[in-house]
């Protein structure tokens, strides 16, 4: 769709006038359409982090507490998660901070604190369990301990994970060699020293601590490090826990998430002197980075110069680093890392890694520590921590995926697969909290939105998706809800950019599948083909009766073959794809199982379009097929055992005369029920019909698409959508009590614009707490 962020792409950032939390006025760089306010004060804030449950973590250094920010508010939480003993002097403190991948399903967070200890103070590591908002004490777990402190400065001290799986850590040279065989400042040769822990990137096993496979130093001559600590009396066995090396103080760090790949920069802050640089470094396995031999570029044999640094006349000490979400903030953005400066000056460094110096990002924000992209209601901000006591953030303009329509239906010939994280190279699992930028390919360019096939595998946790039109703003809908460690798929409508990409995030860590069946193009005029015509709901197939009239197909093996053309309705001629629910029973079998449709007679697509749950699991879906040259549709069956196939409609194709109905118009998506915050109606009971008049939609329209969503399920049941009475389609199945389920409906409405929703189960059970969002209407 050709809908932007309304912020304009410009050379050089404008001088805008911001109110700061005080209310006092101030006059810095910042591009148009961006903004800058503050969020809370906090006690000398280090690090932040975002957690995608909604809450953003921030550290206050001296006092040792972790602090918990409600993101839809900007509201900090009263107490504190977290109180930890924690050394005070120079740059000592709490310091880094990241939640597990899985944390929705095994509460882990990890913690980089200076500690007291019984020579002095050291730098540790630890996981904690974390529990609602408390960070729980008894649960600490040492992982690498005893790194030295030995001169208060050159911490380091950020902590991530890397889509490897594998525990980051950043350490700087201590000030002074801990050996106390070299000197401090450009004496010091701890960063060169591979048996000190000082000075490096490490990487650990996340739940045991102890070196990553892979680590570039193994074999006779190294060691587990672990907490043997960082002393003169230290053996001069290397250490295994080592990934990178020759760092003076890698401050802070940041991981690309917008790849599988684990790609990371790491910010190292330069010695003071007219001659010295600040430098950016690519993360590297077994990289020398050159310090304490050089700063900057060395073009020396051995060593890894940084992609990016700057002197001291430029800024003083290199801090904080940020990838931008591709697709979040405008163009010029994407691809791009954003770094800063301890005396307030924030740059781009683009996707060609370029920077322009003299056109800084943001400006007169000095202190800053940290900073992290927060996926806040509307869309991604940038948060950022000052010493000083701030949190602030930088937030973009965001306008809604404006309305388009009308718009006329493209059929793929079969259905294709332009995303699966389970088999990119490397494989790129959505994390939490975190948008994906996904092309739906060719087809999809020039589109104004698609009809997709999204599927969750093995979330690590219960979770939602929510996909959205690229620098749009984030609705507050959802396309897909998933228990943990199921595969689950449903179909969805989703306004794409000029591109034909969109935006996906999720709650918790997943693998993620994208299968395009087909697009909404503008279709202006008395354009002929891709209308949708809705059928009197006829169910044509359920495999659990005897054969008969309305229960015809053949099984071939795991193909079923199912005659459309000319039944429930549908014409023989002038079908460009037909509209079904599709229902999956599961067998006895605990396993999982999936359907693919496809048109009757052709190859099978690299693609499917509902999963089983196993052990009798049923599961529906929407699906729009094309038929096959004898009018009839294939479905390949995996460890599935029933089917039920019901006739909602069709679109048509091209040798159809024009007509004036049919073409379908995009809504911004909403929520027009949510039965547990009294928004529509309330729950579904047994038997229970309730009626729904859209305020998104016109009363002409003559159908609607709209995601149901079981939150959770009362109990065995199911819920259908029609015009009026009676009900006879079955939209939504749950199989047990507690399920959160969602499935896309194209659901005709009366003449007055209304709804019919009806529950039913074989008992009268819980009612559901039920929503509709509703994506678009057919004129």
């Amino acid at each position: 769709m050709r809908r932007v962020l309304s912020a304009l792409l410009v050379a050089v950032p404008a001088l805008v006038t911001l109110t700061t939390g005080a209310g006092s006025q101030v006059v810095h760089a910042l591009p148009p359409d961006f903004t800058d306010v503050a969020v809370a004060s906090v006690a000398r804030p280090t690090a932040v982090e975002y957690l995608a449950d909604g809450r953003t973590v921030v550290l206050e250094q001296h006092t040792g507490r972790v602090r918990l920010i409600t993101t839809a508010t900007g509201a900090l939480r009263p107490g504190f998660a977290l109180d930890l003993a924690v050394c005070t002097g120079s740059e000592q403190g709490l310091l880094g901070f990241t939640d597990d991948p899985d944390v929705a399903a095994n509460g882990r967070v990890y913690v980089f604190y200076t500690r007291p200890g019984p020579s002095g103070c050291v730098n540790r590591v630890s996981a904690f369990r974390m529990s609602g908002d408390t960070i729980v004490p008894g649960s600490e777990q040492v992982l690498i301990d005893n790194i030295s402190s030995v001169r208060g400065n050159h911490n380091a001290g950020d902590i991530e994970i890397g889509n490897d799986g594998y525990l980051y850590i950043t350490t700087g040279d201590a000030g002074s060699d801990p050996r106390g065989n070299s000197g401090s400042g450009g004496a010091n040769d701890a960063a060169q020293d591979l048996s000190l822990l000082n000075g490096k990137i490490l990487r650990l096993d996340r739940f045991t601590g102890a070196p990553a496979p892979g680590n570039p130093l193994g074999g006779p001559g190294t060691v587990v490090c672990g907490s043997r600590g960082n002393t003169a009396a230290t053996p001069t066995t290397s250490c295994r826990e080592i990934f990178a090396w020759g760092l003076r103080n890698p401050y802070r760090f940041a991981f690309d998430p917008n790849t599988g790949a684990t790609r990371f920069f790491i910010n190292d802050v330069g010695q003071s002197g007219t001659t010295q640089r600040e430098e950016i470094n690519e993360g590297i396995k077994g990289a020398n980075y050159g310090w304490n031999v050089c700063e900057g570029a060395c073009s020396t044999p051995g060593l890894t110069d940084p992609i990016e640094s700057y002197p001291r006349a430029t800024g003083r000490y290199i801090t904080a680093g940020a990838f931008v979400p591709d697709g979040a903030w405008p163009a010029l953005y994407d691809g791009g890392y954003l770094f800063a400066d301890g005396t307030g000056t924030v740059w781009l460094r683009d996707a060609a890694g370029d920077v322009d110096f003299g056109s800084p990002f943001l400006t007169d924000r000095p202190g800053i520590a940290d900073m992290a992209f927060v996926l806040e209601p509307g869309g991604w901000a940038l948060y950022y921590t000052q010493t000083g006591g701030a949190v602030r953030k930088v937030t973009v303009s965001y306008s809604p995926s404006s309305p388009a329509g009308p718009l006329a239906y493209r059929q793929l010939p079969s259905a294709s697969r332009p995303f699966d994280s389970r088999v990119t190279v490397p494989p790129a699992r959505i994390r939490g909290g975190q948008t994906r930028l996904i092309a739906l390919g060719s087809e999809a360019v020039g589109a104004e939105a698609a009809l997709v096939n999204i599927t969750f595998a093995s979330p690590s946790a219960v979770t939602f998706a929510t996909v959205w039109e690229p620098r749009t703003r984030r609705p507050s809908t959802s396309n897909l809800n998933a228990p943990a460690g199921r595969d689950v798929a449903n179909a969805s409508i989703v306004p794409v950019d000029e591109q034909g990409r969109i935006l996906v995030t999720t709650l918790v860590t997943t693998d993620l599948i994208v299968d395009l069946v087909g697009v909404f193009v503008d279709a202006p005029g008395a354009t002929s083909g891709g209308r949708f015509v809705s059928a009197a709901t006829e169910r044509v197939v359920d495999s659990r009766q005897p054969p008969g009239p309305m229960n015809e197909y053949t099984q071939n093996g795991s193909e079923v073959n199912v005659p459309i053309a000319a039944r429930a309705g549908v014409p023989s001629t002038g079908v460009g794809a037909v509209v079904l629910v599709v229902a999956g029973i599961a067998g006895s079998s605990p396993q999982q199982g999936w359907l693919t449709a496809y048109a009757g007679g052709t190859i099978r697509p690299p693609s499917s379009n509902l999963n089983t749950g196993g052990s009798t699991d049923t599961r529906t879906n929407l699906v729009v097929v094309p038929l096959g040259a004898d009018g009839s549709v294939d479905l390949y069956l995996f460890r599935v055992d029933d089917i039920i196939v019901e006739v909602i409609g069709w679109f048509t194709d091209d040798t159809v005369a024009p007509d004036v109905g049919g073409r379908f118009y995009l809504n911004n998506p909403t929520r027009e029920v949510d039965s547990r915050n009294g928004i529509g109606f309330g729950s579904l009971d047994h038997l229970e019909q309730q009626p729904l008049n859209p305020a998104s939609v016109p009363d002409s329209a003559s159908a609607i698409a709209q995601n149901l969503t079981f939150a959770p399920s009362g109990g065995w049941g199911f819920v259908g959508a029609a015009a009026t009475p009676p009900v006879t389609v079955t939209n939504l199945n749950a199989t047990r009590t507690g399920q959160t389920r969602a499935a896309l409906a194209f659901t005709p409405l009366d003449p007055s614009g209304a709804t019919t929703f009806r529950a039913e189960s074989p008992i009268n059970l819980a009612p559901h707490q039920f929503l509709v969002d509703v994506f678009g209407f057919f004129e």
